[in-house]
């Protein structure tokens, strides 16, 4: 009796162990290899890099913003607002003289209020004048920066389209606007987000392309080449260290061994908050992996003393966000390298959006037709290989189907780019309606209520915040506790299954010979 109930229990600690291994052997066959795509349900977020600003306290960048100037969702004063402004200005003015340093700041909005209403021309005289009053003083330095920045911006823009048809006397004088926006950048490189660094670099870029305009079947305005295939800049396994374009961070950030999570562990933790000048000594080491673009090869050879090499994405975006709402306004060459720069980061959407506005402003590209049309004929191209892209990571269909629906979607993107630019116009045509009817109502312009009325009835302008600012990732070591957990489970329940079986084989046994006996 003994001897059978050892045997009995021999077997039933044999059949358990060797379902405890079946378990387990199972569980790690399921587990490997333990890539993060197959375990969404551990996934975590961050914000992603170039949510730390390049320098603390500064401006940073969010995909929505290139969105909302390319679809002029954004305040913009209109004509009637500056002809009050410069009416203002010019009484002061006469009170304080130009040598009052009182009146340099009112001499800023003067000259600002006539280029808005493009009077260039005048604006470079008043700046001139406001030059001459600070040297006469020694003035030196930072204090110059206003003075500098302006005088350069405005003499850019006087002088650009001139410049554009070869014109020597406005090259010269576009060259000297390029060397006083460079001296506004010597003395306070931080202003503005670093807008005029941008401003120099694109400037010397366009005044190259005035004497080379083949350069702008090259090139942007920013040293993306426009040669470079959609496959090229998409395909991440491809081009991994080459160019590393495709997504927003390179690949080093992402990689399931963790880089950026040992070189900055606390950007990792989930009450970080990237913007607060506070975190920014810590989390600076991130920005290394924001994704570079720009000046890529053959740049070298392009005479742009300002912009040699590639740089995180997000710091020429801001320059031109900034020109595109507080200078000049929409421009091609702004939308185009908005375009090609989004492509470089994955965010396909917005780089048709920004190639739709590039071509409606060929006129401007350059004044030869022969670059329009060329322009026109990239921004296109451009827009198909997206849809087709798009098109191909819906799904695996036919050829014959991703034409159609490459038809199909390219008109539901043209109506949704009509209706996102009709509503961003309208919305400024009202503010600025608006604003002509408080001043005719002898309301000033500086009252902090001026608006008060409006934004009561008008939901923000600004576009709200979406997922693509998120990146999602699978911790290595989630992974790893997950499966050794799973594992462990598989084991006991492997043994128990195993164990299981003996005693179910016993008690049927027991059961078939009670039926047998009657």
């Amino acid at each position: 009796m003994l001897k059978s109930r050892v045997a009995r229990l021999a077997v039933l600690l044999c059949l358990s162990a060797m379902g405890a291994a079946v378990g387990a052997l199972g569980s790690l066959i399921q587990h490997n290899p333990g890539t993060a795509d197959r375990y969404p349900f551990l996934a975590q977020s961050v914000p992603l890099p170039h949510h730390v600003p390049k320098s603390p306290g500064g401006l940073s960048f969010r995909f929505a913003m290139a969105h909302d100037v390319l679809m002029q969702r954004f305040p913009q004063h209109g004509p009637r607002h500056y002809e009050e402004r410069n009416r203002r200005s010019a009484d002061l003015l006469a009170q304080l003289g130009d040598d009052d340093p009182d009146a340099w700041p009112v001499m800023d909005d003067l000259a600002a209020g006539l280029e808005r209403l493009h009077h260039s021309d005048d604006a470079v005289a008043v700046m001139r004048r406001k030059l001459t009053a600070q040297q006469e003083q020694n003035i030196t330095d930072r204090e110059l920066y206003t003075t500098y920045a302006n005088l350069g911006t405005f003499l850019i823009h006087a002088h650009a389209q001139a410049a554009f048809t070869g014109n020597a006397e406005a090259m010269e004088r576009f060259r000297e606007g390029i060397e006083f926006v460079r001296r506004s950048v010597e003395v306070n490189p931080e202003a503005h987000f670093g807008r005029e660094r941008w401003q120099v670099a694109i400037a010397e870029f366009l005044l190259n392309a005035a004497q080379n305009p083949e350069l702008m079947k090259t090139f942007d305005c920013l040293g993306n080449r426009l040669d470079l295939s959609l496959s090229q800049i998409m395909d991440r396994e491809a081009n991994w260290v080459e160019l590393g374009y495709g997504r927003p961070s390179t690949p080093a950030f992402g990689q399931t061994r963790g880089e950026a999570e040992v070189v900055v562990p606390r950007f990792f933790h989930p009450a970080v908050h990237p913007d607060d000048p506070a975190n920014w000594e810590d989390l600076k080491s991130v920005r290394q992996f924001i994704t570079p673009i720009g000046a890529e090869t053959g740049w070298e050879e392009v005479p742009v003393p300002s912009f040699r090499k590639p740089v995180p994405f997000d710091e020429p975006m801001l320059g031109i966000i900034g020109m595109w709402r507080q200078g000049g306004g929409a421009n091609p060459h702004f939308a185009l390298a908005i375009g090609e720069t989004m492509l470089r980061v994955g965010q396909r959407y917005l780089a048709w959006n920004a190639f739709e506005r590039a071509a409606r402003m060929a006129e401007r590209y350059s004044p030869d037709p022969a670059l329009q049309q060329f322009l026109i004929d990239h921004c296109h191209q451009r827009q198909q290989e997206i849809e087709e892209s798009v098109n191909q990571d819906r799904a695996g269909k036919s050829r014959e189907a991703e034409t159609s629906d490459t038809s199909d979607q390219h008109l539901q993107l043209t109506a949704s780019f009509n209706a996102e630019l009709s509503f961003g116009q309208q919305w400024q045509a009202e503010y600025q309606a608006y604003e002509a009817l408080q001043i005719e109502a002898e309301h000033k312009i500086s009252d902090p209520d001026f608006f008060a009325d409006f934004d009561a009835r008008h939901d923000p302008i600004a576009s709200p915040i979406g997922n693509e600012e998120r990146y999602v990732y699978v911790r290595r070591r989630r992974i790893a506790d997950y499966a050794t957990k799973a594992t462990r489970s598989a084991t006991i329940l492997g043994a128990g299954c195993g164990a299981i079986v003996p005693l179910l084989w016993s008690l049927l046994f027991s059961a078939g010979r009670r039926i047998i006996r009657g």
